[in-house]
């Protein structure tokens, strides 16, 4: 069956966060909620979750409130996780989105 993604990501295509304003937003609102959490593998798990909604046990363990909230739904993740799908064929696209979301996260 053939799946839908929101997003057209061509594979000579480079991210540019101007590009996708919905997933800029998310991604600020989402950042906003998390400021206050602890820091312990606070990127590794957004970045994993909105990824390959995986989540590693020992982070789990070692932040139980972020990894609780963040695969809760408690959050519109919906933009940035299709820009994760839409852009699995194009490696550089999808590096230079992972960084922009980790130099995002505090």
């Amino acid at each position: 069956m053939y799946q839908y993604t929101k997003y057209r990501i061509n594979t000579t295509d480079s991210f540019k966060a101007d590009d996708f304003p919905k997933m800029v937003d998310e991604l600020t609102e989402l950042n906003n909620a998390l400021t206050n959490l602890s820091g312990t593998y606070k990127k590794e798990i957004v970045l994993s979750f909105l990824k390959k909604h995986s989540l590693d046990s020992d982070w789990i363990a070692a932040n139980p409130e972020l990894t609780g909230l963040i695969s809760s739904s408690t959050f519109n993740t919906g933009h940035m996780e299709s820009l994760f799908e839409s852009s699995q064929t194009n490696k550089q696209f999808q590096q230079q989105y992972e960084n922009f979301i980790l130099e995002t996260i505090l």
